[in-house]
């Protein structure tokens, strides 16, 4: 069977009074992001699943749109949109 990719995501926040350009550490290599993606592969996923990821960050004007959606998915309100 062939293996098809689906994207996923992790809503969050992060509280600071510096810009979000001033707070994401800039020495993240690729092992420490191999190793981020290891980790949510073996504690989220069952065997058998690649994960790779693309770390971002929502604009603030989107922000309360995409935690609506997502608030509405949670609560049995609404489906996310494939």
């Amino acid at each position: 069977m062939e293996k098809k990719a689906y994207a996923f995501v992790f809503a969050g926040f992060f509280i600071t009074e510096k810009n979000p350009q001033e707070i994401f550490r800039e020495d993240v290599t690729a092992q420490d992001m191999e190793e981020i993606e290891k980790l949510i592969r073996e504690k989220l996923f069952k065997p058998g699943v690649d994960v790779a990821l693309a770390p971002s960050i929502v604009p603030p004007h989107q922000a309360n749109d995409l935690l609506n959606e997502f608030g509405n998915v949670i609560f049995g309100r609404g489906e996310a949109n494939a």
